[in-house]
């Protein structure tokens, strides 16, 4: 596949989004939460483990152009945490592809071994915020750990000084519905006022129960976003449109590799996983209709918990674009 044939795009993925999703997708959009990738800044010893194809900003932009048509588009770039990585090395990459569009913003990818120093360096050449995550933990469990395990307290020091974005996927079973990740949040939305966080996948919400134990909790915390990306459980999105203030969301798509395949992110009662259907034997006993893509699914959930949530076009505006313009203090006229 080349940089920029951006992924299998099929008839019902056209149909889907002619029929369904065309009306609801406004013309200008945000994207908070997407990826760039370059396996050559990955040690070989941990090739076989990557599961991203490489990105740059040109591949970006024609992925969100065939998925959305017609529509404009920039972003907030994150970070790529995986195994093996050589985080400056990377920082560095992203730097290059993203500055030459002068309305997207960068999380840098930041792992414990990065220094205030560090961060500062890429905070005055236009790194907006951290992109951590929970496989650098310093425990080694990337299952149950707690935030300060991949997120340092020096790291957040530095952090608050500069008022900068910090992108967390929460780790331990019941993401933002767990008692230890809640009262950190807690603790460090007070003790760093100037940090601000965005909560990826609503706040790692792929099943209905982790926000609706959070949400009371969660609203009542300073400075907390949330970005939508590759969550398909509608239930979720209901609860957070319905219980959360509209102005602290922000539509992301986790793409490519994440949401650009066919298939679901799929609830299981308590349990979800990521289920390729081109892997599976589909038997087509009622319908010739295929399975579509998920970044698809994910926007239909939306779509359907905004009705739910009685939204107007306008917030349906704010989420997609307008919310993360003005909170990242974009230009975009």
């Amino acid at each position: 596949m080349s940089q920029t044939q951006a992924f299998d795009y099929r008839a019902d993925d056209r149909q889907v989004w002619e029929e369904d999703l065309d009306s609801f997708v406004p013309k200008r959009v945000y994207d908070t939460h997407i990826h760039l990738f370059k396996k050559s800044e990955i040690a070989p010893a941990a090739l076989a483990e990557v599961h991203f194809e490489d990105a740059d900003f040109n591949r970006l932009k024609a992925w969100t152009s065939t998925i959305m048509p017609g529509r404009e588009a920039h972003f907030l770039v994150l970070g790529t945490p995986s195994k093996g990585s050589n985080t400056k090395a990377h920082n560095d990459m992203m730097f290059n592809e993203v500055r030459a569009d002068p309305l997207s913003r960068m999380n840098r990818l930041t792992t414990p071994a990065c220094t205030p120093e560090d961060i500062e360096r890429d905070f005055r050449r236009g790194f907006v915020g951290l992109k951590v995550y929970r496989i650098y933990a310093t425990s080694g469990n990337a299952k149950d750990c707690r935030i300060h395990e991949f997120l340092t307290e020096p790291q957040m020091e530095v952090a608050n000084q500069l008022g900068m974005w910090v992108t967390l996927h929460l780790s331990r079973e019941m993401g933002c519905g767990d008692e230890e990740n809640l009262k950190d949040l807690e603790n460090y939305t007070k003790k760093y006022p100037r940090i601000k966080w965005i909560l990826a996948h609503s706040a790692r919400s792929f099943i209905w129960k982790p926000i609706r134990l959070a949400i009371d909790r969660l609203r009542a915390m300073p400075n907390i976003y949330y970005d939508l990306s590759a969550v398909c459980e509608v239930r979720a999105f209901t609860t957070l449109f319905q219980q959360e203030d509209h102005r602290r969301i922000f539509y992301g798509s986790d793409g490519i590799d994440s949401t650009g395949y066919h298939g679901y992110y799929v609830p299981f009662g308590h349990a979800w996983q990521q289920v390729k259907t081109d892997k599976l034997t589909m038997h087509p006993l009622t319908t010739n209709r295929r399975p579509i893509l998920c970044i698809y699914e994910q926007l239909l959930a939306m779509k359907h918990a905004a009705e739910y949530a009685g939204y107007t076009k306008d917030q349906i505006e704010d989420i997609f674009w307008r919310n993360a313009v003005k909170a990242l203090k974009v230009d975009w006229k």
